[in-house]
This record gives C-alpha cells, structure tokens and sequence, in this order.
C-alpha cells in the first residue's frame, strides 16, 4: 500500500508541474499580448530616428525626384507622384535639409496638381 501512495503522489506531483508549465505560459501569452504592441511601438520610433532611415528615405526621394522630372508624360509623373505620396506619407519633411526637395515632397505629399520646379 506505501507503493500506491507513492505513485499517487507522483502523479499528483507531475500534474501539479504540468498546470504550472501550462498556467505561466499562458500567463506570458498575456504578457506580452499587453506589453509586445507597446515594446513594437517604441522600437519602431526608434528605428524612424535613425541615421540610416533618415539617408535611406533621402536618396529614395531624390531616386523618385529624378524619375520624375524623366518622366515624359502627365500619367507616369502622377504615377510617380502617387507613389511618393504612399512611401512618404508618415515621413516629417521637416528633416530634410535640401529646399528643393522638401518642396517636391511636399507638392508631392499634398497632391497638388501643379508639380513643375
């Protein structure tokens, strides 16, 4: 009868264990599902303030900037335009230092019609 018991308490032991195991990864599911989106939003304000996000937008811009004064028709340089618009529409102009193309993007951004330098 002491065997009996002791597997008893065995198995009570391991379920105990298995609860816990199930209990704290359910927990840090929660966890995370409150802290992750917070954690991702702080990483990605970070990442907008980098260096290398700043110069990669600029010379995406002054790409675009050159496709469109390329451009020899009305329909692709409002193709150009539209897509500037949608890469740059949470992009502050007011880090770019170069007049001209802070002017561009903000034609550009605003949708004005009238796009000529």
């Amino acid at each position: 009868m002491k065997t009996f018991g002791y597997v008893m308490l065995g198995l009570l032991i391991l379920a105990v264990l298995l609860c816990a195991a199930f209990g704290l990864e359910w927990a840090g599911i929660k966890w995370y599902g409150f802290f992750g989106p917070k954690r991702e939003a702080v990483r990605r304000e970070v990442f907008k303030q980098t260096r290398s996000y700043n110069e990669g937008k600029l010379q995406e811009l002054v790409k675009a900037k050159y496709e469109y004064e390329s451009a020899t028709d009305d329909i692709a340089k409002k193709a150009i335009a539209s897509a500037i618009r949608h890469s740059f529409a949470e992009y502050d102009e007011n880090l770019i230092e170069s007049v001209e193309l802070k002017n561009f993007l903000k034609k550009c951004k605003y949708g004005e019609t009238d796009l000529k330098f």
